[in-house]
């Protein structure tokens, strides 16, 4: 005998009083009385931990949600579940033994059916003989427990006499007509289970996934498995129901119990080799338990979700339910959202996530809750599993559940659909949300592109990515988080820029300008010499000129025309503009830096048209010199850009917003200082002068992309003498290799503090002693 401490003896009103948010009452219509079911005020409420009942697997989740079903609707309507410690408790006015005693003699099982009547049992003329017979028994007892089977047995003998339906001609009996006939006029619990195997939207059957294809998988049926768990429990009393109830069972993968797993354990004759060593029990509660997941056509359904296999569509009728996808997870991969039978990638059963809730919740309470168990983001449904990730923090507050036990129905040993556990997904607090609604639109775009069979795989590999990176930032929404999204979103739409024709032809849009407060947030984790570099690179324009329209950075690697894609006859088009494409960052910079100073040429301008957005977006001279002494990883500062230029651009600069005075010198970076300040994109500061305007000359710059550092350098002092700053230096040589560092750092925004700072470091303008005091205190190291 399992050693099980006694339950919690509570008073009637203890639930209330306990927790004050959930009323006694359900909140749906109020439960009927039922016969032998009345509680009287003084009688005291026993709390059960059931410990057989876990999130995990599927089947002993089911288990309790079956349990708190069946005491409910045939021995205490009062009854309530909740989880705790991933167990299941129990809270009813029956003990401990009259648990066990409803369960082992008083329970009347839900008569079953499935899409295809034959595997019910109830054609003599099927294939299904294994069925029929363990059918059998159950029709022909006497024991009132079977009392419902045996009526819909004869509703079927009734159906065979008339509409031209034969009880031994299995054809007929697949006809919808005939499934929609027995459930009209069968007992309540059977119409249940009609309504949460079978979906009646169309004329052609459809099936939510949680109970296959209605009740089937492949050749075998749950029918047959219940209906020898049955004769094994009721009718030769193999095994009683304490096992099931406080024993935490651990089937092994392959066990029929666990639902969903290895088809042919499915099939009756080895379910009845191993109903001793099992726990049938165990199977008829979950079975028992899936009729509160009664599908709903007419409220969740979506064209663009149907699939012929086993129906997407049907599946997402389910409460809970959404499409695959195939991150999140630790096993995840791409075919795990193929469907073998038909290769696409829109197929497969989709995902069903799995309330665990804290709050004791009635029968009806929880029936309410599955009934409107659609999950939504804003005003739309979610559709897939980054959607219900978005929305479930929202809904998962609103009622009292504190995280889901998310289950994906996947091809596995074969052709077989298994619900496998894809791990839990606590409810948090939404933080943040704004940000990825304002990118969920573009990903929801690239999803529909991926589905097309010509769909190049790294497109599909970057779209993954994507999907995961939502994942991240609703676990944790912080700023890092953000960023990997942007990342990934980058990184596809330069997959859809290197395939211009089939970007083209499946009218795939650039990443729209971001106008949230992306940049605030990530800029909150993110403090790296790359991040900041990156930033400096991404957040540069032209100048701000009212009724003129800017050019940002971004046009060097996306071919864009407004808000879409460039586009010619035989795809997208990159033009003149788009010179950075598919190139690593030092010839990338160096590439765009030359088509900024040949429009510099063309416009007649001054001074090279690339500035900051903002003051504070620019990088530091410590940035720039661990750039040029090779210091930081160049792919990520390329790829951190390429996210950061998606986001808006203020129509004014904040000029008064600066960085803060640096701490470190300038040595080794006279090449580099020398050069840019002849090569400035906007006057230079100096104390008690006007600003100094450097002519800029695109020689220095060429002289510095190849190699040639001496002449660039001397070149600049002769700018700067012209211009009024006397150049301490009159000599900078470096390497050839250092020379093309130097120029490719050249793109990179700079304050105008740190302008000055290299003005007063590396030059002499002339000053007063007062000022040229305060500018070293400002600006130069602390003696």
């Amino acid at each position: 005998m399992i050693q099980q401490p006694p339950a919690t003896c509570l008073t009637n009103d203890w639930l209330t009083n306990h927790f004050p948010s959930l009323s006694t009452k359900a909140r749906t219509k109020k439960p009927q009385p039922r016969r032998n079911c009345s509680m009287s005020k003084t009688e005291q409420i026993q709390i059960h931990s059931l410990t057989g009942c876990r999130p995990t697997p599927l089947a002993h989740y089911l288990k309790a949600l079956g349990i708190l079903r069946l005491v409910s609707e045939q021995a205490d309507p009062s009854a309530r579940g909740w989880w705790k410690n991933d167990v299941f408790h129990l809270a009813t006015t029956l003990r401990r033994h009259e648990l066990e005693t409803f369960f082992n003699n008083k329970y009347a099982p839900t008569p079953m059916t499935a899409a295809w009547l034959p595997r019910s049992g109830y054609s003599k003329g099927s294939n299904h003989k294994k069925t029929r017979q363990f059918l059998e028994p159950l029709i022909e007892s006497t024991c009132s427990r079977f009392e419902s089977f045996r009526m819909v047995a004869s509703l079927m003998e009734d159906i065979s006499h008339t509409d031209g339906f034969s009880i031994d001609d299995p054809a007929s009996l697949r006809n919808m007509a005939c499934i929609l006939k027995a459930r009209a006029n069968g007992p309540r619990a059977f119409q249940e289970w009609c309504d949460t195997s079978i979906v009646f939207a169309t004329e052609k059957q459809s099936y939510p996934a949680i109970l296959g294809t209605g009740g089937s998988e492949g050749s075998g049926s749950y029918m047959a498995n219940f209906y020898v768990a049955l004769n094994a429990t009721i009718i030769e009393k193999l095994e009683g129901v304490e096992n099931s109830l406080w024993q935490h069972t651990s089937p092994s993968l392959n066990s029929p119990l666990s639902l969903y797993l290895n088809r042919s354990n499915f099939n009756a004759g080895h379910f009845d080799s191993q109903i001793k060593q099992q726990c049938p029990w165990t199977y008829i509660l979950a079975v028992e338990g899936t009729l509160l997941f009664k599908a709903n056509a007419t409220r969740r359904l979506s064209p663009e979700l149907s699939s012929p296999v086993s129906g997407t569509n049907a599946s997402m009728a389910a409460p809970f339910a959404v499409g695959n996808s195939c991150v999140g997870y630790g096993s995840s991969s791409q075919r795990d959202s193929k469907t073998k039978q038909s290769g696409s990638l829109a197929g497969g059963r989709g995902e069903q996530w799995f309330p665990i809730w804290n709050q004791p919740a009635t029968l009806d309470e929880l029936k309410a809750f599955f009934a409107k168990g659609r999950m939504t983001v804003g005003r739309e449904r979610a559709k897939y599993a980054t959607d219900a990730a978005r929305a479930i923090s929202r809904a998962g507050i609103e009622k009292g559940v504190e995280a889901f036990e998310r289950y994906g129905y996947l091809q596995r040993n074969g052709d077989n659909h298994i619900a496998v556990p894809l791990g839990r997904f606590a409810v948090r607090s939404p933080k943040n949300q704004n940000l990825l609604d304002e990118a969920a639109p573009w990903i929801d775009r690239l999803r529909r592109i991926t589905t097309d069979k010509n769909a190049p795989t790294s497109l599909l590999r970057a779209f993954r990515k994507c999907e995961d990176a939502i994942f991240r930032c609703v676990r944790n929404p912080i700023g890092n988080s953000f960023l990997h999204l942007l990342i990934a979103m980058a990184e596809a739409e330069d997959q859809l820029i290197s395939s211009p024709k089939f970007a083209a032809e499946k009218n795939a849009w650039p990443i729209p300008w971001l106008t949230g407060p992306w940049m605030e947030e990530i800029e909150q984790s993110e403090q790296s010499h790359e991040f900041r570099l990156a930033r400096s690179l991404a957040r540069q324009t032209t100048p701000y000129s009212k009724g003129t329209q800017q050019t940002p950075i971004r046009e060097h690697w996306v071919p864009l025309s407004g808000s879409y894609f460039a586009k010619g006859e035989s795809g997208l088009t990159n033009g003149p503009q788009q010179c950075a494409t598919g190139m690593d960052l030092s010839r990338a910079t160096i590439e765009v830096m030359k088509r900024r100073l040949l429009m510099m040429h063309n416009s007649q301008l001054a001074n090279v048209p690339l500035v900051l957005d903002r003051e504070a977006d620019a990088c530091s001279l410590a940035d720039i010199k661990a750039f040029v002494e090779r210091r930081v990883d160049q792919k990520k500062i390329l790829s951190t850009a390429r996210a950061l230029m998606a986001l808006q651009f203020r129509s004014t600069h904040d000029k008064n917003s600066g960085s803060q005075p640096e701490s470190n010198s300038l040595a080794g970076l006279a090449t580099y200082g020398l050069c840019r300040l002849a090569f400035s994109n906007r006057p230079i500061f100096v104390p008690q002068q006007d600003d100094v305007d450097v002519k800029v000359s695109p020689t220095v710059f060429v002289r510095l992309a190849n190699g040639d550092s001496p002449r660039a350098a001397d070149l600049a002092i002769r700018l700067l003498s012209n211009a009024g700053l006397r150049p301490k230096v009159q000599l900078a040589v470096t390497s050839p290799t250092v020379s093309k560092r130097i120029a490719a750092s050249m793109i990179f925004g700079l304050s105008r503090s740190s302008m000055t700072r290299i003005a007063m470091e590396l030059t002499a303008p002339q000053m007063d002693p007062s000022t040229e005091q305060e500018m070293k205190e400002s600006y130069f190291d602390p003696v």
